[in-house]
């Protein structure tokens, strides 16, 4: 028996900041939505559009009501973009992923 490899087609996603008030102060992350779906969807998605070759069912989080991917997270007090090279990876997101997602935006993961 043959196993066979499917290629994965890039998509095209919106990488988007988003913002949101803790008992703390504000907190950030920046998230992926696959474009196909923010564009069938009655919310409105502004960010960056990048393409990447994801697997379909990766998006474990959602935001009102889509499925998105959360890659990163902001550690810095103040609003995320005052602390562009603070981001975290979150748990189960590729490196590679959470690089193509931040640089639109001029932000770093901590080493």
């Amino acid at each position: 028996m043959q196993v066979l490899k499917r290629s994965i087609k890039p998509e095209t996603y919106i990488s988007f900041l988003y913002i949101y008030s803790t008992t703390w102060g504000t907190a950030g992350d920046i998230c992926l939505v696959r474009e196909s779906i923010a564009n069938s969807s009655a919310s409105k998605f502004v960010g960056h559009k990048i393409r990447l070759a994801l697997p379909k069912g990766i998006e474990r989080n959602h935001l009102a009501g889509i499925p998105i991917i959360k890659v990163a997270g902001n550690l810095g007090d103040g609003h995320p973009k005052e602390h562009p090279s603070e981001w975290e990876l979150y748990e189960g997101v590729d490196r590679e992923i959470a690089i193509a997602a931040l640089k639109p935006w001029g932000f770093q993961l901590i080493d």
